[in-house]
């Protein structure tokens, strides 16, 4: 039997607008929370793996977020 993970296709495109499309705003002091922000409607977008009980937190989950909640987690303004 493997074990092996595959990644989906919300896997993917999670990863695709990581590295082509959002900025990297910040990391929260645990590493397991960051902020992204869209650069066209300056949306901010908080990346999290909430599966800690997986191996490297399982599969990441990106979700909208207000520039409050911004503050309130990682002191952005």
């Amino acid at each position: 039997m493997d074990d092996k993970i595959e990644r989906d296709e919300i896997c993917k495109r999670i990863e695709k607008l990581k590295s082509d499309y959002l900025i990297k705003v910040a990391v929260d002091e645990t590493g397991w929370e960051t902020l992204y922000q869209d650069p066209n409607d300056n949306r901010y977008w908080l990346l999290t793996y909430p599966n800690s009980e997986y191996h490297g937190g399982g599969p990441p989950t990106l979700k909208v977020i207000t520039s409050i909640e911004a503050f309130e987690i990682f002191g952005i303004d």
